[in-house]
Order: structure tokens, then sequence, then C-alpha cells
């Protein structure tokens, strides 16, 4: 069975494939307080960085769920090869456009935080994503310093506050000019290592699910916009979670 939105793999999926199939490299004494101090942190809390703003990203407490905050990043879903059952990896190792030191601590709306444990005080960078390559920037210059950055918060009370909104975005018809809106698919993490032949074939697998149940109202016209952009046509549909 072909993978569609409504039989989408769940995070503990993808944890346990990931980690059945890839490795991380050495973990440095440097990145342990980092570990410690996000498995410590209550369910309940929030993040934000000044610089980047909520942090969206899973908690990364393990070697598990490090791989896992590398989805759409370093291991990107073959949505075609895969199925519920068989999860399918590219490794962007292999073709250079990630580096085997480079983990994934956090990430901003789907823009990362970077540890380079390539160097003894593991720095943090920040990349931007939808590029169509990973170009990461210095951040910090150690994990040490992107803790001391951080704010800790928690949300308001059920009640206090407007109800949150989740948002989904299908792309449901290519338009007139199909390739225009296929090439701009490339800079979905879903979709980059997309060319030729499997790109194409993206147009009979319409409607393409390109954001599954996100808060951020950004990133839902982020979307709307690259595919409307090129004359594409996309449906937004809201789910509101009322207050308790």
């Amino acid at each position: 069975m072909a993978l569609t939105p409504s039989n989408w793999p769940s995070a503990t999926a993808v944890e346990r494939s990931l980690a059945a199939q890839f490795s991380l490299p050495p973990l440095p004494a440097a990145l342990q307080p980092w570990l410690d101090w996000c498995a410590a942190l209550p369910a309940e809390v929030a993040l934000h960085l000044e610089a980047m703003g909520p942090l969206t990203g899973p908690r990364t407490v393990d070697g598990p769920s490090l791989l896992r905050a590398m989805e759409g990043y370093r291991f990107v879903l073959d949505q075609l090869a895969s199925t519920p059952e068989q999860l399918v990896w590219h490794d962007m190792v292999e073709c250079g456009d990630w580096q085997p030191h480079w983990l994934v601590l956090q990430n901003s709306e789907g823009d990362p935080l970077i540890a380079d444990l390539s160097q003894p005080t593991v720095p943090v960078l920040e990349a931007l994503h939808g590029a169509g390559h990973w170009d990461p920037q210095p951040c910090f210059d150690s994990v040490a310093e992107l803790m001391q950055q951080i704010e800790v918060y928690t949300p308001q009370s059920p009640g206090d506050g407007p109800p949150t909104v989740f948002y989904s975005v299908d792309l449901v018809d290519l338009g007139p000019q199909p390739l225009r809106v296929l090439t701009a698919l490339k800079t979905h993490p879903r979709w980059r290592d997309h060319a030729g032949a499997r790109l194409l074939a993206l147009r009979d697998q319409l409607p393409l699910c390109l954001l599954d149940n996100n808060v951020s109202a950004s990133l839902r016209d982020h979307w709307v916009h690259i595919c409307e952009a090129q004359g594409g046509k996309v449906e937004v549909r809201e789910r509101t979670l009322p207050r308790p």
C-alpha cells in the first residue's frame, strides 16, 4: 500500500525506522548537557529563541530522537518507494548536501539549528530551508551558549487565550504550466531529491500534502504563495482545537 496523507507514518514510526537503518557519529561530551536539559524539560513548556522565534521541532533527548530530528534535512523519505510497513529513506550525506557531522538540535518553522560535531566546542549553525541546498551559517559558539539564549516559558492556561488553529495545505491542481509548479516543489523537504521522471510522476499523485496539521500560519502562507505564483491551485484546511 502506497503512502497517502491518511496513512502517513507517525513520529514514532519515523523514529523507529531511522534508528533501524542509520547510526549517529560518536556524540561528544559537550552535547550531553543539551540532551539532559531537553529530557528534564516539562512537556507543557514552550521554547523561544530571540534570533529565530518559537522553536517548533521535536525534543532531542537521545540517539533515536536526534535521528528523527533530521527527517527532511539529512533523511528524506522516498514517498513512492515507501509503504506504511517499510519506509525508504535517502541519506543526503551521499549526495554531498548534508555533512555527517551535522546534527539537528531544534528548528523554527523548518529552519534547523545544527550542532557541528567536527569542532570540540560543538558550535551551533543556523540554516534557512527552501533554498534548494543547505548553507548553514554560524549562530552560537557552543551548545552551552545556545542553551543560555533559549527562553523557556509556560503557554497560557486553557481558556486564557485564543484557540489553537492547525493548518493543512494540499496541492490539488498543477494549473496551465505543471512543470513550473513541480519544479517549485523541489524546495519542499519531501520532494527536494526528485528530478526528471520522478518529479513528473507527481502529476499522477494529486492531491499532494504540502502541510499537515501545522500551527504556523506563515508556513501555510509560504506554500500557498509558492504554488499559486506558478499557477497551481491549493486547498487550505483549518482545524481549531477548542478550549477545554
